[in-house]
């Protein structure tokens, strides 16, 4: 009775995991389709109208931003993050495993420095607007908060699994 209300949590936690990563994969195609398009407009209005939009840049830069922080905290989930892998390449069986907590460790003292930082500008700068737009930078300041905790939380279960393959040699 325990093992299936065990597998009914975790099943759901994947469930949750895939649905957010799902989102932040549809924010990330929305908001480089908005980019481009932005640009694109930027561009055209630029080149051929003699016409500059004054707002361009500043979204582009928005949306870049969130696709950036966004997208760094889905490869922290797939293990593809930037990481430098030339010296865990020759490492075999748990020593590469160890190798991967290792950098999995490093990364989650990044990231919460970085959550930190993220944190105080949040609550600093959640009042202050974009020039152009008038946009409130909270939500931008939100965004990457949000995508830095992930990021943390997912830099986690990866180190907690490399973290089991290196003591029981699972490579599951």
């Amino acid at each position: 009775m325990v093992s299936l209300n065990k597998n009914k949590f975790f099943g759901a936690l994947v469930r949750v995991e895939e649905a957010i990563i799902s989102c932040m994969k549809w924010s990330i195609i929305l908001g480089m389709a908005g980019m481009v398009l932005v640009v694109f407009l930027q561009i055209t209005s630029r080149y051929i109208f003699s016409f500059s939009l004054g707002w361009s840049e500043e979204v582009a830069r928005l949306l870049f931003i969130c696709i950036v922080f966004l997208g760094a905290a889905i490869l922290a989930r797939r293990e593809q993050h930037l990481t430098v892998t030339i010296f865990t390449e020759m490492l075999q069986g748990r020593l590469q495993h160890v190798a991967a907590v290792l950098a999995s460790l490093v990364g989650l003292i990044c990231s919460y420095y970085l959550m930190r930082g993220g944190y105080a500008t949040l609550i600093r700068e959640w009042d202050q607007r974009t020039p152009s737009l008038q946009f409130p930078m909270g939500v931008v300041f939100g965004i990457i908060l949000i995508s830095v905790t992930l990021m943390m939380i997912w830099l986690f279960v990866v180190m907690i699994k490399h973290t089991r393959q290196a003591i029981i040699g699972d490579e599951s």
